[in-house]
This record gives C-alpha cells, structure tokens and sequence, in this order.
C-alpha cells in the first residue's frame, strides 16, 4: 500500500465540480422516506449521494438507493 498523499496534492486531485442526485419516495399518506447516513448520526436525508463521473443523475439515484 502507498504512503497517503500530502494534503495540498490530495486536494488538488479532488474534481473541481462535484455533483450529486437523490430520489424523493413518499406514501399513500404523504409521508417522505428520509435516510440516517452512515457517516452521521445527526442527520436524516433523502436517499441519494455523489455522482461518479460519467453517471446520470438517474443513475446515481439508483445506485445510491440500492447501496442504502
């Protein structure tokens, strides 16, 4: 495994645009499905996430709902 890059050269191989999608789903009743994310436990979102590059929004949300 190589060594972690130095933070400057780490930040500048991040894209410059980053992008992301989600999915609304609601029921009969009007109540909106909301995730708690895996990286925070003090938060609910919509299911969704980054895109990867090449990926349509709807892509992604598909993607990142059936990773949830």
């Amino acid at each position: 495994m190589s060594a972690p890059l130095p933070a400057a050269e780490y930040y500048a191989s991040l894209p410059r645009v980053i992008a992301g999608a989600g999915a609304v789903f609601y029921d009969a009743t009007g109540r909106v499905l909301l995730v708690q994310p895996t990286y925070r436990d003090d938060t609910w979102e919509i299911p969704g996430g980054g895109m990867e590059e090449g990926e349509y929004p709807q892509e992604t949300a598909r993607r990142e709902i059936a990773e949830k």
